[in-house]
């Protein structure tokens, strides 16, 4: 028996196939938490336990670019989070932080700051922290910028977590470049297309736009996480099919006097006083397609990714089977 024990043991601590495993504490399931607010609800707590998630994924708050402010500090933080209840037992707060890419070329203003900010609002909700991410859409001209700021902010944070690691999503332009230096990558496939091209069928979550980066997963040399969608929303057009607005409104499409169906099964034309006022397209995440789209993701890598749901919501949640978002995370 103790031989049988041991060898689960050993079994248990063998890294997920591939070749490039992940760190130990990023090979779980977790979800993003993407609200100004940290205020679950019991749906939410139990969402947690249920799903056994270990890992909360927290944004704290955005940088931005403010040329205009006649301050200094052109680099500000935004919405910064408040927490209003505990964080459930047993579950890791991981702090994420997004940076524009405006931001990030002005990255020397901010550093030293963003790291005390991130220490300060953890000492303060009692939270304790081994890993940040940051989030940033970097490109060819704001990848130099980028790579010195996550080294400068880790060699800042190991101030206060000497131990601390650095994580970061990668969009999937991003893996057609070098990587960042950080222990992994959270891979987001979600926000896959254009929302303000009003041909796009649905920006969320479409393989047609996933499928062009499969060639650089088995190869792209940072261990990765995946990140799939659960949530949805509209995209409004003019008339003259301009972009107006993106929104998560609830509209009732059911109306039959206000709405009508077009040729493409989630656009509606809205009527007022018969005359054509505007488009609304409608987007989310179907179970099959999240499924299909981790499937074929994790057939490229040649790897099992851990998953990562954006985000936790027990209302977007809720158009999920308990079975469906199951099979999200197995």
């Amino acid at each position: 028996m103790f031989v049988a024990l041991l060898l689960c043991l050993v079994g248990c601590r063998q890294p997920r196939p591939g070749k490039y495993p992940l760190p130990y504490y990023a090979d779980q399931r977790g979800v993003y938490y993407w609200r100004t607010v940290f205020a679950l609800s019991d749906s939410e707590r139990n969402f947690l336990k249920e799903h056994k998630i270990k890992r909360l994924y927290v944004r704290f708050f955005d940088v931005t670019f403010n040329p205009d402010t006649s301050s200094t500090e052109k680099c500000i933080p935004v919405g910064t989070i408040k927490f209003r209840t505990p964080i459930p037992m047993g579950v890791e707060v991981v702090p994420v932080v997004f940076i524009t890419p405006e931001a990030i070329r002005h990255h020397e203003e901010f550093t030293r700051f963003l790291a005390h900010r991130i220490y300060a609002m953890c000492q303060y909700n009692h939270i304790g922290f081994k890993e940040v991410q940051f989030d940033c859409d970097w490109t060819a001209s704001t990848r130099e910028s980028y790579f010195q700021f996550i080294k400068d902010v880790q060699a800042e944070l190991k101030q206060f977590c000497p131990s601390v690691e650095i994580s970061a999503t990668i969009r999937l332009h991003q893996l057609a470049q070098t990587p960042p230096e950080v222990a992994y990558g959270t891979l987001m496939c979600y926000n896959t297309g254009d929302f303000k091209d009003f041909r796009t069928r649905n920006a969320i979550l479409d393989m047609k736009d996933v499928k062009p980066y499969l060639k650089y997963l088995e190869n792209y040399p940072l261990p990765l996480t995946l990140a799939l969608p659960d949530y949805d929303w509209n995209v409004e057009f003019s008339a003259n099919q301009e972009f107006m607005s993106l929104n998560k409104y609830t509209f009732d499409f059911s109306d039959k006097q206000r709405f009508h169906k077009t040729d493409r099964e989630n656009v509606y034309k809205q009527m007022e006083n018969g005359q054509l006022y505007r488009f609304v397209r409608h987007e989310s995440s179907s179970a099959k397609e999240i499924l299909d789209v981790k499937k074929t993701v994790s057939k490229a890598r040649k790897a099992d990714m851990p998953v990562t749901l954006y985000h936790l919501d027990s209302t977007q949640l809720s158009k999920y089977t308990d079975n469906e978002i199951k099979k999200f995370f197995r």
